[in-house]
């Protein structure tokens, strides 16, 4: 059974590179053309957020994009009280490329736990 697939093998490649068909290519961005018939842009926007006083859960989100570019951001209080405030874009030249800030001084308790043992001091 080995033997008919590595024949078959053998026989495939020898019939492709007689056709001058590639065995193996890699694609690149230019290979790449797109289908004139029904091709739209693509386009897209959208933000949320979340603002829950029960839970601390304070929150926000958006991005939108135009063809290749993609631009968006958010921010989010972090558990240890600070705001963490994220800004990106992304496009076909520059790839991905976020700014990250922080906002505010990090507060972290001195005592972890409740009366020692594991996780407590």
């Amino acid at each position: 059974m080995k033997t008919i697939i590595i024949l078959a093998v053998c026989i495939a490649s020898i019939v492709l590179c007689q056709a001058g068909i590639p065995i193996s290519h890699t694609m690149r961005h230019d290979d790449f053309h797109p289908i004139k018939e029904d091709w739209h842009i693509p386009e897209y926007e959208y933000k949320y957020g979340v603002q829950d006083p029960k839970t601390g859960d304070h929150k926000e989100a958006w991005e939108h994009r135009h063809h290749d570019l993609v631009k968006g951001g958010y921010w989010l209080h972090d558990a240890d009280g600070t705001k963490r405030i994220v800004e990106y874009t992304s496009d076909p030249k520059m790839g991905f490329h976020a700014i990250v800030k922080t906002e505010g001084h990090a507060v972290h308790p001195i005592h972890y736990g409740i009366g020692g043992g594991a996780g407590g001091i």
